[in-house]
């Protein structure tokens, strides 16, 4: 081509306006984008605390026995729900209880077969009276030995120890082929319904807050543990060594409440918001504020937007954007208005 037929097209180009030129540029670059359809959702929208789950001391029962015995089974473990009368573990006497309660029964049979030879001697006038009262004596002590060993479980070949009530147990302090001392715990229990977690947050928080909220509670060393529970009770004065208000929160029977002592992450339910729910990477902001990016038929397009809720992954957003053209949820950081887009995966 000759110069004086670039001469026209050179001349056209330069009398291009200014604002029309960052536009031609633009239009010449692409990027590589991934989009997804818009979505209408729910967020909840929520307070974050830190709690430890805890049984009031008048709702627990720690299961002793006054004599020695063997552990043969543990049928529990700690944070499992239980039924009344449900077996919860099997005892046996140790040798020591075995002797005593032999001896026992030995001692009553002395003592009878005493107290008959004291009454035949009498009836031959070679006994008094107050020998057959002492063999008499002797008999009815040894019969109540007898009777209190019995009466502590002796001379059961095996005891079965069952739940008093329906609850939870907390804490299991024995292990198959232990013995057990006399007055040794060997399980916790927490009656139904009484296990709890305490938390506390900033005071600001009060007027946010009133017993019935839903809970969401999370292990935090296990988050695929999850419970929902309910805010039982906002304290009424503020801790003079935290300087936070201290919660209560009631957790469910089913699925198993958490052993007492689990560190949870309780999410307090306090509204639920409905609109667009978008990626949290899908919004980006600067000096102007937030906006999102469409595919508008190849072409990026900036829509303005305003944050109404963030929840952790996921944003709320409210704006003109429009429902028929996909969102760019990734690849959004290097876009300009009207800058070509390559889509390399989600939906159109």
């Amino acid at each position: 081509m000759t110069l004086l037929r670039l001469r026209p097209l050179l001349l056209a180009a330069a009398l291009l306006p200014a604002a029309v030129l960052p536009a031609v540029r633009a239009a010449e670059v692409s990027a590589a984008v991934v989009t997804a359809p818009l979505q209408r959702g729910e967020l909840l929208h929520t307070l974050r605390a830190f709690a430890t789950v805890q049984v009031p001391t008048s709702a627990t029962q720690t299961v002793t026995f006054p004599r020695p015995l063997r552990v043969l089974a543990v049928d529990v473990h700690p944070g499992q729900a239980v039924r009344r009368g449900q077996t919860l573990a099997l005892l046996a006497a140790d040798a020591a209880s075995s002797l005593a309660w032999a001896q026992a029964q030995n001692a009553v049979r002395f003592a009878r077969d005493e107290l008959d030879r004291q009454l035949a001697l009498q009836a031959q006038q070679l006994a008094t009276q107050s020998q057959v009262d002492a063999a008499r004596k002797a008999l009815a002590d040894a019969q109540a030995q007898l009777q209190a060993l019995q009466q502590q479980g002796a001379g059961q070949a095996q005891t079965a120890v069952t739940a008093p009530f329906d609850g939870v147990v907390l804490a299991v302090s024995a292990a198959p082929g232990d013995v057990l001392a006399a007055g040794s715990p060997l399980l916790q229990l927490g009656r139904a319904g009484s296990v709890q977690a305490a938390a506390s947050v900033p005071p600001e928080d009060a007027a946010r807050l009133q017993p019935g909220q839903a809970v969401r509670l999370t292990a935090v060393f296990d988050p695929q543990r999850q419970w929902l529970g309910t805010l039982r009770s906002v304290g009424a004065a503020v801790d003079a060594k935290t300087q936070r208000l201290p919660l209560l929160i009631a957790l469910p029977a089913q699925p198993a409440p958490p052993p007492a002592g689990t560190a949870l992450q309780a999410d307090i339910v306090l509204g639920r918001w409905r609109g667009w729910v978008v990626p949290r990477d899908a919004v980006l902001q600067d000096a102007h504020g937030a906006y999102v990016y469409q595919d508008d038929h190849g072409k990026a397009r900036r829509v303005p937007v305003h944050i109404a809720l963030d929840a952790g992954l996921q944003t709320g957003i409210t704006g003109p954007v429009d429902p028929a053209l996909p969102l760019v949820v990734q690849g959004n950081d290097v876009l300009r208005p009207g800058m070509a887009l390559r889509v390399q995966g989600g939906g159109r």
